[in-house]
């Protein structure tokens, strides 16, 4: 729900608007700004829809239980609902009102008469119809899709048990405003913490055996409360009235907690934006000024300009916590955190870890160059940098390379960072005669990715809407080309979409040259044909991308 505006309503001629109609107005201003946003929308509309779809396709005829007449679907439905849910009440309000306080909105609605509470309100309202939207909507499509049954006389607890988790995330999500200095902070630190607890929180992973203090930690949080009581109130098997009390008291105690920190500590003026004078930094004496002289300026060489480009997009990157996080810290997390997971000992950990190095290796790639270089390009090009650097001396293929060999030291950052997890955590080995593969398998991919990114950037014009495809691409397909679904027996159908695509033979080029197993050299041919053939393609659409920002 960023926002790039926000206003208080203005009341019609001779009416002054009570309390409820307050909070709605500024619940539908809310409402609106969401709609607006298409990440917002994508990760928590489109990304809960993708998961279900994906798992149902791949285990869509599991059954489990005691007669094996209850299908998986019928527990990954009301988790993926609450994952939705979780998005728009915790991470989606967090980055929102951190936004809004960055941009001193929250300070000038302070000063209005609106009293404080109706302006939380009014976010936390817009955050709870977004969540409630998102619940049904997967839940649906689980009926509908998938054969989950429902429980249609419990649907008042079902309510009342989102409308209770909904209101404990949104006051974690405030929570951690009063923590965070802007709205990026805010956005990797809510992601930080939800993706890796979904895993021991019967989100991602269920009925998964796992250490003691995983488990420990999972009751010890909310969302497994809230995943669990979900799950109850709308399964018709559950006796009783659908309330589980001791799931819910958990979920009453985390939000009460939460909303007295919220209320002691949220700031509503932005943070650390004082510049030299408000610091109290004097200026610099007259005498101490050294005197202006001639310097002879000369123009760059191509590859000094690439260079300097590369270290521009690197210090963005550096600057951008989001960034950092869903390209290095993450897969370096699930390399950590699913051999943990995996029923076994420390072989089968071992195993795990072997498998899962390749895999988030070419998710980290893939981010780095498919969903992060076309994102910074494509804001440069709203800022309008793209057109002024047209008129420099710098040739644009310098400008692209630059941003390219960014992409390249960020994703070899990423592979590093998996492979010494998977090293010193679970004793995988590494080939040092395979190095010069690992790197040219690298390499290429992340040319192909580069490639594709710079095309998605011909055919779409502003930066959000190319976030949300390419991350909207790349998520669904990572669970058919081994990435975070790992040797599953796929549907004939989504192997060979599998197969076309590059995602997966850039896992099978990283597995070949770092797995210990493999022969030879570690080159996978075939696999960095495939990836040299997307790059080409990805090319010849990217000629036509423009460097001038949208009309508006």
């Amino acid at each position: 729900m960023a926002t790039d505006a926000m206003q208080l309503p203005a009341a019609r001629a001779g009416q002054r608007l009570g309390a409820p109609g307050l909070v709605a107005t500024l619940t539908g201003q809310g409402l609106r700004s969401f709609s607006r946003n298409p990440i917002a929308v994508f990760f928590t509309l489109a990304m809960p829809l993708f998961f279900l779809a994906i798992i149902g396709a791949l285990f869509g005829d599991v059954r489990v239980g005691p007669g094996g007449d209850v299908r998986l679907a019928q527990f990954f439905a009301p988790a993926m609902a609450v994952f939705g849910a979780v998005e728009a009440a915790f991470c989606v309000l967090a980055v929102d009102t951190a936004l809004l306080r960055e941009r001193g909105i929250l300070l000038r609605m302070r000063g209005t008469p609106a009293p404080p509470w109706a302006i939380l309100a009014g976010r936390i309202g817009a955050a709870a119809v977004v969540a409630m939207v998102s619940a049904a909507v997967v839940v649906a499509a689980g009926v509908t899709l998938y054969g989950v049954r429902v429980n249609w006389r419990s649907l008042p607890a079902a309510f009342a048990t989102l409308l209770l988790g909904v209101a404990c995330f949104a006051a974690l999500g405030l929570a951690v405003v009063t923590v965070v200095r802007t709205s990026v902070a805010a956005q990797a630190f809510t992601n930080g913490i939800l993706i890796p607890l979904a895993f021991i929180s019967d989100i991602f992973a269920m009925s998964t055996s796992m250490p003691v203090w995983l488990e420990r930690l999972g009751s010890a949080l909310p969302l497994k409360h809230f995943a669990t009581a979900f799950a109850h109130s709308i399964d018709p098997s559950a006796s009783g009235a659908g309330l589980p009390a001791d799931h819910l008291a958990v979920l009453a105690g985390w939000g009460i907690g939460a909303t007295l920190i919220a209320w002691r500590w949220l700031a509503w003026e932005p943070r650390g934006s004082g510049g030299a004078v408000a610091s109290g930094v004097a200026a610099p004496e007259r005498g101490r000024v050294k005197p202006l002289r001639a310097v002879r300026v000369r123009r760059p060489s191509p590859w000094t300009s690439v260079r300097i480009q590369a270290g521009y997009a690197l210090t963005g990157l550096i600057r951008d916590a989001t960034a950092v996080f869903f390209t290095v810290i993450f897969p370096m997390l699930l390399v950590a955190l699913m051999p943990v997971l995996t029923a076994g000992g420390a072989d089968q950990r071992t195993e795990a870890a072997r498998l899962m190095l390749p895999a988030m290796s070419a998710y980290g790639i893939a981010v780095a160059a498919y969903v992060t270089l076309p994102s910074g390009v494509a804001e440069a090009r709203e800022r309008g940098a793209l057109r002024r650097l047209r008129g420099t001396p710098m040739p644009p293929w310098a400008y692209l390379a630059g941003r390219v060999a960014a992409a390249l030291l960020v994703a070899a950052a990423t592979v590093l960072g998996a492979a010494a997890v998977a090293v010193v955590g679970y004793g995988v080995r590494i080939e040092a005669g395979r190095l010069p593969a690992a790197l040219v398998a690298i390499a290429v991919s992340v040319g192909c990715f580069a490639a594709l990114g710079f095309a998605v950037l011909a055919l779409v014009r502003r930066s959000q809407a190319i976030t949300a495809l390419t991350l909207g691409t790349l998520l669904p397909l990572s669970f058919f080309s081994d990435v975070f679904v790992i040797g599953a027996d796929l549907p004939k159908a989504l192997d060979v979409l599998g197969d076309i695509f590059p995602l997966k033979h850039a896992v099978h080029a990283l597995a070949e040259s770092l797995s210990a197993a493999s022969t030879g050299a570690g080159f996978a041919w075939g696999d960095l044909a495939v990836l040299a053939a997307w790059s080409v393609a990805g090319m010849l659409v990217a000629r036509r991308m423009s460097w001038r920002a949208e009309a508006s």
